[in-house]
């Protein structure tokens, strides 16, 4: 039973009685506290109720201080305290922090974070330790070695297409454990940035996507349920324990190196000036970024119904012909870097186009290359004359049209979608629209670096996308700050005045 959920109306005028005293009592530590005080005055949970509600039933002892969790547990990685039972005992001894988080009277003990975060987790908690006490097979960390920037390839061929498929015949499953954690997000903190203009225009949001690897604080070696050790046997492979059963290995290509965890799937609204996650997944380490992706689209429609996805920036990863099909299917624009490994057709059959040139540009009969002039929909991608284009006279062995505009010819992306996006690869607009790839890159920075998730060793998938869940609030919380000014001392002091 879900006992005693505030509004966020109710809150913020308690924590302002609250601190009215604490400002008196300690003024410098409040004012050093003012931004953490801030973010979470201004972060309303209301909308969480409906989403968490089902999680409870409607009998049994009741749960209180669900909301208080949620705010510590925000806070503590804004204080950047890598221990959820070290900052439980920290918030149960200082009055100030309780207050700041909304607890009443009785502050809720370590064990009190996990089950919540378990509740959030919609997996058979029983199941998965029942899972974790079976003993697996041991995989050691694999030999070969990637080269620089190059990406794990996929277990199976063709698991792209047939997910793509799927998807466009609305046929695509998909078992979410972190789907509220997700709704969390969408419904707490990207609709209210949505609502103040900063994710960008969402009637035609430009969207990054990229996977990082998130490292296991557990070892890989397992723990030895065997007694090859007693009979002098010290380096066998026989099945062991693991207290991650979640991790995998996978190959991190930023340091080369191979990891042992999870991949964390982030997408960002590029268009943002504050590089604003929108969606986060956490996948297995071995899986190929492509094919979260399929996923990934799927649920950021679901989630954001009232958004429309424009433009679709994403690295070499997510360069394959599947892909782009499921763009071109849900309408959105793609900005992808060639995949050099990926192989292309070039033998498009038109009477004026005699081959095409390493950036994609079709070449004329005399050997000119045509000119890229935009994207027509639907006849395609429009090519006009080099000398049409430049108002010149061509030469007469390669006048081919009497018109002073040049002829002019059009590429179907359908024939090639990869090698012919509707806007082309070479062009300025493509340049400037890819370089907001980066702002994914710079979302990642501040979860791993400034938030520092990986730092509290997290032995699950899910404790690791609770962290990282988290830590997106906390990223929309900063750029509500900085973008509207907003001071909690500034408003008590003005309250007092």
């Amino acid at each position: 039973m879900l006992r005693d959920w505030n509004l966020h109306s109710k809150y913020q005028e308690q924590l302002r009685l609250k601190l009215i005293l604490h400002y008196e009592m300690q003024r410098s530590r409040v004012v050093a506290l003012d931004k953490s005080i801030s973010k979470l005055y201004l972060l309303n949970l209301d909308n969480l109720l409906p989403v968490i509600k089902p999680l409870y039933s409607d009998l049994g002892r009741p749960a209180k201080n669900q909301q208080g969790i949620i705010r510590s547990l925000i806070l503590m990685l804004d204080q950047q305290v890598y221990s959820i039972t070290n900052w439980a005992g920290k918030i149960s001894s200082d009055p100030l922090l309780s207050d700041i988080c909304g607890f009443d009277d009785s502050i809720p003990s370590a064990s009190s974070y996990y089950d919540f975060l378990v509740r959030l987790w919609l997996s058979d908690h029983k199941l998965h330790v029942e899972y974790k006490l079976k003993p697996k097979k041991f995989v050691s960390k694999p030999n070969k070695k990637l080269k620089a920037g190059q990406k794990q390839s996929p277990k199976h061929s063709g698991t792209v297409k047939k997910l793509v498929d799927k998807a466009i015949k609305g046929r695509l499953r998909n078992f979410c454990p972190e789907t509220i954690l997700q709704k969390f997000i969408a419904r707490c903190v990207v609709d209210t940035s949505s609502a103040m203009g900063i994710l960008g225009d969402i009637s035609n949001l430009s969207v990054a996507f990229d996977g990082s690897s998130f490292y296991s604080g557990a070892s890989h070696y397992g723990v030895k349920v065997c007694n090859c050790k007693s009979k002098g046997i010290y380096n066998c492979r026989c099945p062991r324990r693991f207290s991650d059963p979640d991790a995998r290995w996978g190959w991190d290509s930023y340091r080369q190196q191979w990891f042992f965890g999870n991949t964390l799937f982030n997408v960002t609204a590029s268009d943002s000036p504050y590089d604003l996650p929108i969606y986060i997944k956490m996948v297995q380490a071995s899986r190929h970024d492509s094919i979260t992706t399929v996923f990934a689209l799927q649920d950021i429609y679901n989630l954001y119904p009232d958004f429309r996805f424009g433009n679709f920036i994403a690295d070499g990863a997510m360069d394959n012909y599947p892909t782009y099909e499921l763009l071109n299917h849900y309408d959105i624009l793609p900005f992808i870097s060639l995949n050099s490994k990926t192989k292309a057709k070039f033998d498009y059959p038109h009477p004026y186009i005699l081959c095409f040139d390493d950036k994609g540009n079709p070449i004329c009969m005399g050997g000119i290359p045509f000119v890229n002039w935009g994207y027509s929909k639907p006849k395609g991608i429009k090519y006009r004359c080099y000398f049409g284009v430049k108002d010149l006279e061509p030469p007469p062995n390669c006048k081919c049209s009497d018109s002073n505009y040049g002829k002019v010819v059009y590429i179907k992306p359908d024939f090639d979608s990869r090698m012919f996006p509707p806007v082309p690869r070479h062009s300025e607009k493509f340049k400037t629209v890819f370089k907001t790839r980066t702002s994914v890159e710079r979302s990642n920075k501040r979860m791993f670096q400034d938030y520092a998730i990986e730092e509290y060793k997290s032995q699950s998938a899910m404790m690791r996308m609770s962290l990282a869940t988290f830590a997106v609030i906390n990223i929309h919380l900063d750029a509500w700050i900085k973008h509207t000014g907003f001071s909690f001392i500034n408003l008590l002091q003005n309250k007092a005045a």
